[in-house]
């Protein structure tokens, strides 16, 4: 078999030629991505097979020996996440990077667990993955970085440019909730990332410790043991290979592990890190030499990412040993409440080793207790205002501090105006108002946010207003009502109405509305009201490119069900916008439990829709179930509990019933209650999914 090993002089020809081609590959029911290199022309092709002949002379004559000693890479792991799953602790990613070296140095296993062909060339690589002690400034470190960003959602080539470190010296591996392709994870073989500071692995956060040695292998120039297709399927035919001499032709495995396959002629190596079984297990000798030649080659710097100089300059030389100040970060599980809340408040601080000097100095004005000294302490409001919440860590190396402004929220219980609420925001202080009880709240993520303008309303003479064309795309801002008493509202009267004003800029507009109410002072927040893009829309057409200004008739009156709320003491609404970067946005004329003094009622205004989800909890195979009485276009929308958005699909439905398998919606990633929206312009109907 052809053996294709890249060596240092080939470096400068590869990457003068080197074009990238991404494809999705399947791993443990997950997608993975890895890049090849393909050449444009003939002339091309021809210099790249000379290059590989002379990369099998090289590995032939290195087969089976030792690697001239351990090869020490120093690795950096940054976690990029929003203070979700996606956020590991130390501990995982300590015990992710131990089962990795003890299957490189094939003390993963008993030989014995190996099938008995192939235990004589089972392989110890000789190869040894090390955390950074010291950053590219020569900052002392634990090899863990953590940045907070929404692309943890949406991540691929993204994430790189939020951080990258030197990559001649370390191994960049990126940890992230979701990729945007869908893919579990991807690596480059050497040289062929877009640039320099591309090379490295970018892995999900739920795939770390089942992956990370997979992609490794792709990073250090090992290919799938059936060729080089990011796809098993596509080698259905024997024909393709890996270039190692010692892993028998192959279709691979996906998802499997049998032991006695035999796919193209000779008993497979299952066990083969390399393949998609469920029992990886085990490099081989060929792999290990195609391996260590990578690490011989400048192709991608591999070659200098275990010099003594890089190792020094990186802290991870025999005996370094550092005591590093952390990096103060912490997080609490409620930050609004009403009066007597309970908060828990949790140490995330990185960037150093917990050891016996750690101490911990919390402050909390406002609660009780107002100091701690625990890791993770629990504390109870019980008066209303807003407080600060601050941590101090003193170790050997040092202390710091961080303080977290306006952390916690607390609202008295009941309290607020009786229903019906009219909101016409007339006063020239909106949000705040002389009366405490009609004080709006804005939760803002961007500035400019909600306010107040006097440029146009529906009636009286202003409105409230976000400008989503200047705020970054993906942002949200709330805007949040005074506590409402509607004890004295029935569920037929439990609903609100008010103006809505929206014109597109571009085409395919993502800008989206949405309206929750909670009745626990924030705690959880129901979603009672979504519209996006066209949806959103009240002008009759074309696109508006200067300062969108409605007229009279491009306000439109809107209606949101809130019968949940109907007979709590305590209702809050929020309206919470999501930009696009397309034009601005207008409501004015709130109106809440307009009839509740009465029993005429509007009506309820949700979307007459009977739609269930089977199975549920929810599996690969569930479907949407819905029986309508019309035809009609609805857009099926999946959120999370924080209402983000994990997919939508526009369908057309036919009178009578209709299946719509979940997965064209999408596919949530964790465990845990989402819900599914069916849009229409007359509604939504929400149905809760679970996964367990």
């Amino acid at each position: 078999m052809n053996r294709t090993i890249v060596i240092s002089s080939l470096s400068a020809i590869l990457g003068l030629y080197a074009s990238s081609v991404i494809a999705q590959e399947f791993e443990c029911g997950a997608a993975e991505v890895n890049n090849s290199i393909i050449a444009s022309d003939i002339e091309k092709q021809a210099l790249v097979e000379q290059l590989n002949r002379e990369a099998e002379e090289y590995t032939a004559l290195h087969y089976g020996e030792r690697a001239g000693g351990i090869k020490v890479i120093p690795i950096v792991f940054h976690v990029i996440h929003n203070y979700g799953s996606e956020n590991l602790s130390k501990a995982t990613i300590l015990n992710a990077l131990d089962q990795m070296n003890n299957e490189f140095r094939g003390q993963n296993v008993n030989i014995s667990n190996i099938v008995s062909d192939f235990q004589g060339i089972f392989a110890d690589s000789e190869i040894e993955f090390r955390l950074a002690k010291l950053d590219p400034q020569g900052n002392c470190t634990d090899g863990i970085t953590r940045t907070v960003s929404e692309l943890t959602y949406t991540a691929g080539e993204n994430v790189k440019d939020l951080i990258s470190w030197n990559t001649t010296r370390y191994l960049n591996v990126w940890v992230v909730n979701t990729l945007e392709s869908g893919a579990g994870g991807y690596s480059y073989y050497p040289g062929n990332a877009p640039g320099q500071s591309n090379e490295g692995i970018v892995l999900r956060a739920g795939q770390l410790a089942g992956s990370l040695s997979h992609e490794a292998g792709h990073f250090l120039n090992l290919r799938h043991t059936w060729g080089n297709s990011n796809d098993n399927a596509l080698a259905s035919n024997c024909s393709d290979d890996d270039n190692v001499n010692d892993t028998p032709n192959t279709i691979g495995s996906e998802q499997e592990c049998n032991l006695s396959q035999v796919s193209c002629g000779s008993l497979d190596n299952v066990q083969n890190f390399m393949d998609y079984s469920t029992c990886g297990r085990m490099f081989t000798q060929g792999q290990k030499a195609r391996m260590n030649s990578a690490l011989n080659s400048s192709a991608g710097s591999r070659n200098t990412l275990w010099l003594n100089s890089t190792l020094i300059a990186t802290g991870t030389n025999d005996g370094f040993v550092n005591q590093c100040v952390p990096t103060i970060e912490f997080s609490l599980d409620e930050d609004q409440g009403c009066e007597g809340l309970e908060v828990e408040y949790f140490d995330n601080s990185w960037g150093a080793d917990v050891d016996a000097s750690w101490q911990w100095s919390w402050n909390f004005p406002g609660g009780t207790p107002s100091t701690s000294t625990e890791l993770n302490p629990i504390v109870t409001y019980d008066e209303a205002g807003t407080y600060d919440a601050t941590l101090t860590i003193t170790t050997a190396a040092g202390s710091d501090s961080y303080t977290i402004q306006n952390a916690v929220s607390i609202t008295p219980f009941g309290g607020g105006t009786t229903a019906p609420f009219v909101e016409g925001i007339e006063a020239t202080t909106f949000p705040n108002n002389s009366d405490p009880q009609l004080v709006w709240t804005i939760e803002e993520n961007s500035n400019p946010t909600w306010q107040r303008t006097g440029s146009t309303s529906f009636s009286g003479s202003s409105c409230a207003r976000i400008n989503l064309r200047s705020i970054p795309a993906g942002t949200i801002n709330s805007l949040i009502s005074p506590p409402i008493d509607m004890s004295n509202v029935s569920p037929e009267n439990a609903e609100m109405t008010f103006r809505l004003a929206h014109a597109p800029r571009f085409t395919d507009s993502a800008e989206r509305l949405r309206i929750y109410a909670s009745k626990n002072c924030g705690v959880t927040w129901t979603l009672r009201y979504t519209k996006q893009g066209d949806q959103l829309t009240t002008t009759s057409g074309g696109f508006v490119n200067n300062t969108f200004i409605p007229t009279a008739s491009e306000w439109r009156e809107e209606v949101v069900n809130l019968s949940p709320m109907a007979g709590e003491e305590h209702v809050l609404i929020k309206f919470e916008a999501l930009s696009d970067q397309e034009n601005y946005l207008y409501i004015d004329d709130i109106n809440i439990a307009p009839d509740a003094n009465n029993n005429t009622g509007i009506g309820i205004h949700e979307l007459e829709l009977e739609m269930t989800v089977q199975p549920n909890p929810v599996n690969g195979f569930s479907m949407i179930a819905i029986s309508s009485e019309r035809n009609q276009n609805l857009d099926f929308e999946l959120v999370d509990v924080l209402g983000r958005s994990l997919g939508m699909v526009s369908k057309q439905i036919g009178i009578g019933k209709n299946q719509i398998p979940l997965s064209e919606v999408a596919t949530p990633t964790s465990s845990g209650i989402y819900f599914l929206l069916a849009h229409s312009l007359q509604g939504t109907a929400t149905y809760k999914v679970v996964v367990e």
